[in-house]
């Protein structure tokens, strides 16, 4: 009676998965130095190599090397009580998608995801989507599992489920697509949420999926004998993976539930009473999130406290207390043990799944929803029946396909890159008049309603106000909280500032390309390891100011870093973008937290300063107005709109007052 798999997850939950495109593009980085620095030797050696030690369990002195490395380079902080095992971990995600071999070297997809770092990425494909997403996405086409009983594609089991019920529900996608451990079972949980997604009852699903395991039954005739219940009991029944001990909890519970459906029903509410505290503190000594669950289920958020006759009576409509004999209430308790020991698992992958999956940008998950963006709905429509039933690839063809680099339809015959067809499938069911030249445009046209609509909901100028105020107090969590954590905070920044500065201009113009920011199929901002340009660069046509870039740049950094980090790229990015525009009126802002008197009176001498652009010609002074978190709220509080900033900047600029006064009598008393 040992454990087997009943679902399947991408990744590790011992590696969290927060700023998951970073955290790829990394690891690649590092991992292409590394074993430039180390190519003889082998991610497996068991040996001796210079300079390690090995301690406690550790057995793989190159693993260690590695996990040295990542720590040198400021990837992981801490130490690990393994590092070889911590250095594996790190790894195993980019192994189950096919960017590392199983000893850890990288593959040729995982070096072209490397090499879209160093280029500026394109949309050139049929989804119209980033080029990294892109890539991934083709992983995800190609990925299968065929271990342990499971014989399952799972992105192409998600998007059959997705095109056959429209979308799935979070708990539809957390608890019952990893189930699915085949096509039938696919096809067979697609009609099940048919037929019931009104009603849908996903303990009584997984229950069925339990009996369906010889394991769990084997251990149900074991437990449901006639002989007294203890501690091996449990140990026997449990399966669990880790240790046999943690069940032993699990004895106390079960005895004062026996109590309470057998000995005390028809006794005082006081005894009852009693007996629901001893049960309340037992269950505190389960392990994990299983705790959590059994709360819920036993004490409906009631405290020992709030215990009163209400509680009493629904506690006694339980399933586990109106059961009339032992066999009946073992049951009862085997079930929702499982039940629970299941969802927590499922729940802990639903995360990985969620975030591994959203790399390919063409799946959005927004309001509790999961569905597909609209030209990917329309590609697979009609041939998502046709990927699910083709057959798993036997090991060394699959790898030789996962590992490499390879057109769609390469993949599998029923991909194409003409998407004529999909285009005429999208005209007759929304009654437009799209051809494949202009479809481009249409999605970009629906990005933009979209994102209008993600900031009067969740970017109202209140939520912007109380974001600069976290972002200036450096609250990180908070900030990532309410935005994304598959961020980080410089990053969320800037698209604070993107959408800050779109509001001041009346929300005109594509911000999503004057935004250098890569989004999620949400549109919310994903952080990357590479980077080198001005953070926004937003284009005005003529009003009552000349056509223009305004260029916004954002920084975290202050003091004697800010001027280090800053002078140069912010200068740099204007003057180049003014080489290209030919257009002398662009200017450029800094967003800081605060301001360094230093850095500022560096972008006011800009004014008197040359920039070269070739040819023996120059760029005749730069215009560089740097402002605070307090100015960008003062503003917003006010409701300027753009064309008083374009005065009070273009002003503030030609002012002749002396540069040491200028910032306090132009920017701050303004």
């Amino acid at each position: 009676m040992t454990f087997k798999s009943y679902s399947w997850s991408i990744g590790t939950t011992s590696f969290r998965t927060s700023q998951l495109n970073y955290k790829i593009e990394r690891q690649l980085q590092l991992l292409k130095d590394f074993w430039q620095k180390n190519l003889d030797l082998d991610w497996n050696y068991k040996g001796s190599i210079k300079n390690i030690k090995l301690l406690n369990d550790e057995k793989y002195p190159l693993q260690i090397k590695y996990y040295e490395y990542m720590k040198e380079n400021d990837f992981i902080t801490g130490n690990a009580k393994i590092r070889d095992k911590d250095a594996r971990e790190k790894t195993s995600g980019l192994v189950n998608i096919g960017m590392l071999t199983k000893d850890r070297k990288i593959t040729e997809v995982g070096l072209q995801i490397e090499s879209l770092l160093h280029i500026e990425q394109t949309k050139n494909n049929i989804f119209y989507i980033a080029d990294d997403s892109y890539n991934y996405l083709l992983q995800f086409l190609k990925l299968q599992i065929d271990e342990k009983g499971i014989k399952i594609k799972p992105f192409i089991a998600l998007l059959y489920m997705l095109e056959k019920l429209d979308y799935l529900t979070y708990d539809e996608f957390t608890y019952l697509l990893p189930l699915c451990k085949n096509k039938y079972d696919v096809r067979k949980m697609v009609e099940i949420i048919k037929n019931s997604r009104m009603a849908l009852d996903v303990d009584t699903i997984i229950t069925t999926r339990i009996y369906d395991m010889d394991n769990y039954l084997r251990a149900f005739e074991e437990f449901r004998k006639d002989y007294p219940v203890n501690e091996k009991t449990f140990e026997m029944i449990g399966m669990n993976r880790k240790s046999a001990s943690y069940e032993h909890a699990y004895l106390p519970v079960y005895n004062e539930l026996v109590n309470l459906a057998f000995h005390l029903r028809h006794n005082t509410f006081e005894e009852r009473i009693e007996s629901y505290n001893k049960l309340h503190e037992y269950c505190k000594n389960i392990s994990g999130n299983a705790k959590s669950y059994w709360n819920e289920y036993l004490f409906m958020g009631y405290r020992p406290r709030t215990f009163d006759e209400e509680f009493d009576r629904k506690f006694r409509q339980l399933e586990i207390s109106e059961v009339k004999n032992i066999i009946d209430f073992k049951r009862v308790f085997f079930e929702r043990e499982h039940i629970i020991k299941w969802k927590v698992n499922l729940k802990e992958y639903f995360d990985l799944n969620k975030r591994y999956f959203s790399l390919t940008d063409i799946i959005k998950f927004e309001d509790e929803k999961i569905e597909l963006d609209l030209l990917p709905k329309y590609y697979f429509k009609d041939i998502i029946d046709d990927l699910l039933n083709e057959e798993l690839l036997y090991d060394k063809e699959y790898y030789a396909l996962f590992h490499s680099v390879v057109p769609i339809e390469k993949i599998s015959k029923k991909y194409t890159t003409n998407i004529e067809k999909v285009v005429n499938e999208i005209n007759k069911d929304l009654n437009t008049d799209l051809t494949v030249s202009n479809i481009n445009t249409y999605l970009e046209d629906e990005k933009i309603k979209q994102f209008n609509q993600l900031i009067d909901e969740k970017f109202k100028g209140t939520d912007l106000l109380m974001l600069l105020d976290l972002i200036k107090n450096r609250d990180d969590s908070e900030v990532c909280e309410y935005v994304t954590d598959n961020a980080d905070v410089p990053t969320i920044f800037e698209y604070v500032l993107g959408i800050a500065w779109y509001r001041i201009s009346g929300q005109k113009g594509n911000i999503l390309n004057y935004m250098n920011l890569s989004l999620d199929a949400d549109l919310l901002p994903k952080t990357h390891a590479g980077g080198g340009m001005a953070d926004i660069v937003y284009k005005y046509e003529e009003d009552s100011y000349p056509r223009h870039d305004l260029l916004i740049e954002a920084t975290l950094s202050e003091s004697t870093g800010q001027r280090v980090m800053e002078m140069e790229p912010v200068s740099r990015h204007l003057g180049e973008n003014i080489k290209l525009t030919k257009n002398e009126k662009d200017y450029a802002i800094l967003v800081a937290p605060q301001l360094d008197e230093r850095i500022v009176l560096d972008f006011r001498s800009m004014k008197n300063r040359y920039y070269p652009k070739g040819n023996d010609e120059y760029i005749n002074g730069l215009k560089i107005i740097p402002i605070s978190i307090d100015i960008l709220k003062k503003i917003i509080n006010e409701n300027k709109d753009y064309n008083y900033i374009y005065d009070w900047f273009d002003s503030a600029y030609k002012s002749t007052i002396p540069d040491p006064i200028w910032y306090q009598k132009e920017i701050l008393e303004k």
